[in-house]
């Protein structure tokens, strides 16, 4: 299950006179939320996949990859970033801002076992073709809650081609979600050592185990409805990746 807003208001106790900031969520706006600000590069009106009016009361736009939020300190009384840093090149100045211009506030990320596991064949992604990918191919970060902290893990692509990280299938949560109070606590996974890396993706599913199921995805059959439904999309020009090339 994916979260709500009204989650999010009941987990943070969001009251009606906080000021909320959102980062990054043009594309997938709160509308139950009353947002202060939003904070992206782009508006929602010109964002992929959007046409939506802004929402919130203010827009500042701003490369987070790059730049400094341009806020006072703990200006916000709630800081929310959801489904943005795992697309990031770099997500660590980000959160060092979003600790610094909030007093609290939520991350939330896809789980890396969910982010590991591959797609079916989807002939009007834009982004992958026919062709079965692990997770969201534009994904360039893991994000695994370890006690109050969070561990930044790189997605690795040809790691996860290899023989023993093909997953097909994984049961556990979609989504991770991090609440942080004045600090953000994480760690980032350095060096460019690919057997540590390795070792790292190998740690992760043997202690997920009875969640996630390791296949091929060379021989693997997809659901026959699920290519029927793609063949169909394809036949009849619908989903995500006609509309995408239509407004660019």
């Amino acid at each position: 299950m994916l979260l709500t807003d009204g989650e999010i208001i009941e987990k943070l106790k969001i009251k009606p006179s906080d000021k909320v900031l959102d980062i990054g969520g043009s594309m997938m706006q709160h509308k139950e939320l009353k947002i202060d600000t939003l904070a992206d590069i782009i508006r929602p009106e010109d964002a992929p996949y959007s046409s939506s009016k802004l929402l919130a009361k203010h827009f500042v736009k701003v490369d987070i990859t790059r730049e400094k939020l341009p806020f006072k300190d703990k200006e916000f009384d709630v800081v929310l970033c959801t489904h943005v840093l795992e697309d990031l090149p770099s997500p660590f100045l980000v959160m060092e801002e979003m600790a610094r211009v909030g007093k609290r506030g939520l991350i939330v990320t896809p789980s890396m076992g969910y982010d590991m596991k591959f797609t079916p064949i989807d002939y009007t992604n834009w982004l992958t073709g026919a062709r079965r990918v692990p997770g969201e191919a534009h994904h360039k970060w893991f994000f695994v809650k370890e006690g109050n902290s969070l561990k930044v893990i790189p997605k690795i692509y040809p790691i996860l081609y290899t023989e023993e990280f093909q997953v097909t299938d994984w049961k556990g949560e979609v989504e991770i979600e991090y609440y942080w109070n004045g600090i953000i606590k994480y760690n980032e996974f350095s060096g460019l050592n690919i057997h540590r890396l390795i070792d790292e993706y190998k740690r992760f599913v043997e202690k997920n185990s009875e969640k996630i199921e390791i296949g091929s995805v060379v021989y693997f059959v997809d659901n026959p409805i699920n290519i029927l439904k793609a063949l169909l999309k394809r036949f009849l020009r619908r989903g995500s990746g006609y509309k995408y090339r239509k407004e660019i």
